[in-house]
């Protein structure tokens, strides 16, 4: 009987040390710097095409290589909106996997953050024409005088397509941990 509750005991206390064991992994809202080989624009895309990105340099965490220079990142183009009057077109691009050593492939989740947003585009055009509006006021003492301003008349120009290219800088955000 005591040789059975020593034995339980046993198993429980290896288990118990296996599960507090750590695994190295990448947190959650890592940036990892990516570019493209291939220019990506709007122009040519769909949604749901498929988009691959490198990795230029490799990312360690504490002594194990989670990222090597080279592995690529798979993903999607999750929302596209063609250029209309007065706004540019946009591209949002989600991260589904990670192919490693050129044959091993993980699932992830994460997105391309561009410039400040995971949003490439969407800002608004020029103003096509201007109108003079006159601001009087009293300058100095005079009777006279005042402001000359030249305010947008509300008419825009046509957006145009938007795309990135190998020197732009991008980057991988994960949205979740990611265990090596």
């Amino acid at each position: 009987m005591i040789k059975k509750i020593i034995f339980i005991i046993l198993i429980f206390f290896g288990f118990a040390l296996a599960a507090l064991s750590y695994s190295p992994y990448i947190p959650k809202g890592t940036l990892v710097k990516v570019y493209t080989k291939v220019p990506i624009n709007t122009k040519s895309l769909e949604e749901g095409s498929r988009v691959y990105f490198i990795a230029p340099s490799d990312v360690w965490v504490q002594e194990t290589k989670a990222v090597a220079k080279g592995d690529i990142f798979t993903g999607y183009v999750s929302m596209l909106k063609m250029p209309v009057q007065g706004v540019n077109a946009a591209m949002s691009i989600t991260i589904d996997g990670i192919i490693k050593d050129r044959n091993h492939q993980r699932t992830m989740t994460g997105r391309v953050i561009f410039a400040s947003s995971d949003v490439l585009g969407g800002n608004l055009t020029n103003p096509a024409s201007y109108n003079k509006t006159i601001h009087p006021r009293r300058v100095y003492g005079n009777r006279w005088g005042g402001t000359l301003q030249w305010v947008p008349s509300g008419e825009y120009e046509f957006g145009s397509h938007v795309g990135i290219t190998s020197r732009d800088n991008i980057f991988v955000q994960f949205d979740e941990n990611f265990y090596i």
